[in-house]
């Protein structure tokens, strides 16, 4: 039986991971000339791949690079436990490492022990120590000791935006001042999928990182690209897809990738070999999605404000101009201050975003389901 081509769920990689070329090099060169970089783009738009595919570029230039992803952080130990593992995991010596780490890391020890795989792990122990600013700055500090005169490091913090969990130790303010005045060999790629968030905090005068880094937006994948991807993965397995249905799939999918590679992934495993791919067939898969999915999207909606749901409903047909008094009239939707809480809501919360001036459902899917309820 053939490996299905399509991956979706986690971060993309090998063959699966397509086009971005130009934003690939981008970000590359960017980092590698010395310059950090914030990155934006809605969820599900390949970001973390992207990165992904810059970080094995860079590597191969003789990069250290280090990704960490914020969003499991709930507390500054806990920012201290994740990061420490996240820096270890690019050592070859961890023992070495451990000593670096007592050097620089005064309140916190370091423990070695084996995972059940028998490979040596990181860890550390508070000892009933209170961790403060000093202890966060000190663990900062560390991958510019790694970095060496002929070998810079590269920081890769996804979901950036929740550093806003560590506002009490002033952690912005802290890492701001870390890379203005301390860090002369690494460099830094923020991005998250809070586009609003993360813009403000890059664009926002008064917040830590105003201008800090060169900024940079992807959007959505070439149609041509995208249509040579489907088509020669397809013919791994004799299927037959022509043009019109891969505009069909990128409609239905409203060209992000992650669901592109989900519905696509749906077709390969229920049609035979051999096929030419139909409407009918695409439409099979795309109710099937929705049928896995329809108790997490009742749930979803459910859950909803009266005002959210109304907005949701709206944006199925449109998310242009949403504040005008003709597009909330023609809505139903309530006054403008109402609105603009359930926007925050919805955008927090990661149902909607925006793309230029356009409100949009982030997950197709979920706007087909809301399609039907209309």
């Amino acid at each position: 039986m053939k490996t299905n081509p399509f991956s979706y769920g986690a971060a993309v990689k090998g063959e699966n991971f397509y086009d971005r070329k130009k934003d690939c090099k981008r970000i590359v060169d960017t980092l590698a000339g010395g310059n950090n970089m914030a990155l934006y783009a809605p969820r599900r738009f390949g970001k973390t791949s992207l990165v992904f595919k810059a970080i094995e570029q860079l590597e191969r230039q003789g990069f250290i690079c280090v990704y960490f992803d914020f969003m499991p952080v709930f507390s500054p130990e806990s920012f201290i436990r994740f990061y420490a593992k996240s820096l270890a995991t690019k050592q070859s010596n961890l023992q070495k490492f451990a000593k670096t780490f007592v050097s620089i890391v005064k309140n916190v020890r370091p423990v070695l022990s084996f995972g059940k795989d028998g490979t040596p792990e990181f860890g550390v122990d508070f000892a009933g120590t209170a961790v403060d600013e000093t202890t966060i700055s000190q663990l900062l500090d560390l991958p510019e000791q790694m970095a060496k005169n002929d070998k810079r490091a590269l920081m890769f913090f996804d979901e950036f935006q929740d550093v806003e969990k560590l506002k009490d130790i002033h952690f912005e303010e802290l890492l701001r001042s870390k890379i203005q005045q301390q860090h002369q060999r690494v460099n830094y790629l923020f991005f998250g999928s809070k586009t609003h968030i993360m813009q403000a905090m890059f664009n926002d005068k008064k917040r830590a990182f105003y201008n800090a880094a060169s900024q940079m937006t992807i959007g959505y994948l070439p149609e041509k690209d995208t249509m040579t991807f489907l088509q020669q993965n397809f013919s791994k397995k004799g299927i037959r897809l022509d043009e019109s249905m891969v505009r069909y799939i990128i409609a239905a999918t409203a060209n992000v990738p992650h669901y592109i590679q989900l519905l696509a992934a749906e077709i390969w495993q229920s049609t035979e070999s051999n096929t030419d791919i139909t409407r009918e067939i695409v439409d099979e898969s795309i109710l099937q999605v929705l049928t896995l999915k329809n108790d997490y999207h009742m749930e979803m909606f459910d859950r909803q404000s009266k005002s959210k749901k109304l907005l949701l409903l709206a944006l199925c047909a449109g998310g242009k101009n949403i504040f005008s008094e003709a597009y909330r009239r023609a809505n139903n939707l309530p006054n403008a201050a109402t609105l603009q809480r359930a926007v925050s809501g919805l955008t927090n919360d990661g149902v909607i975003d925006r793309m230029d001036s356009e409100y949009f459902i982030s997950d197709p899917f979920f706007k087909l389901f809301l399609k039907d309820l209309s």
